[in-house]
């Protein structure tokens, strides 16, 4: 039963970072909640979130969807960042990270749901352009991908689109070349910290492929931008309440008692 639980949390969570973000939120409750320390489910994660960006990036350069200049400047200050969120989390202990994260998700949402349409107009700027600003916030984005991974992609995804002007069709492709050197380097640091679970870590694996084939082949598809939209908002919601229910009101959430009931 665990392997079958591990291969669906793989697929669904390599689905939506590729097509969204937030697939952490899916498999980070279910390592911890099957018996991984949660050190342990925060480096495993790793494995899979680079196996999936992998599988996303090779199906969006045969679309040819990824602008390589632009992906590969802003991948550079993210790439500092991880290195030193990584390096973090791999020694510290963070009594109230799960407040932190609350409060995060919170505002990622209230700033999705206050101005849509400027997420989903068509193009926004003609040729987008890179100005050092924008590196400071994938500064900011891969020290928080490091640190903990959950929601790095949301963020990384927004400022393609409300301050550097992509729409969000090209943004999801240039996002999965962005962050990606952030993840291998975060992968690296857990990996010499022992904080992984490699046999746990290529079971997502396996799925994540799966699902981050499926989202590349349908993120790149006309009209995708509304579904890109919903299920962002859907699963940072869903986010909201996992966490909420965690250290809020301090009980199992529902999606808790649904993996207990199945296993």
């Amino acid at each position: 039963m665990q392997i079958l639980l591990y291969l669906g949390a793989g697929i669904c969570s390599g689905f939506l970072n590729t097509i969204a973000s937030a697939g952490s939120a899916l498999t980070l409750p279910l390592m911890i909640f099957l018996g991984l320390p949660a050190n342990i489910a925060n480096g495993t994660n790793r494995v899979q979130i680079a196996i999936g960006r992998i599988t996303s990036i090779v199906s969006f350069q045969r679309s040819k969807a990824i602008d390589w200049h632009n992906a590969i400047m802003l991948s550079l200050p993210c790439l500092v960042g991880a290195i030193i969120g990584a390096s973090f989390a791999a020694v510290l202990q963070s009594k109230y990270i799960g407040w932190a994260i609350t409060f995060g998700i919170i505002a990622v949402v209230v700033v999705l749901l206050t101005n849509p349409k400027r997420l989903l107009k068509d193009q926004q700027v003609a040729t987008p352009v890179i100005k050092w600003w924008h590196l400071g916030l994938y500064f900011l984005i891969g020290l928080w991908g490091g640190f903990i991974v959950l929601d790095a992609s949301t963020y990384a995804l927004m400022v393609l689109v409300l301050a550097i002007g992509y729409d969000l069709k090209k943004a999801n492709a240039i996002k999965a070349v962005a962050i990606f050197p952030m993840t291998i380097a975060a992968l690296a640091i857990f990996a010499e910290a022992r904080e992984i679970n490699w046999r746990v870590g290529l079971l997502l694996s396996v799925g994540s492929i799966i699902g981050a084939w499926i989202g590349a082949a349908l993120a790149v598809k006309e009209g995708i931008k509304i579904w890109i939209y919903r299920i962002l908002i859907a699963v940072l919601l869903l986010e909201l309440y996992q966490l909420a229910s965690k250290y809020f009101f301090q009980h199992r959430s529902l999606l808790e008692k649904a993996i207990m009931h199945m296993y």
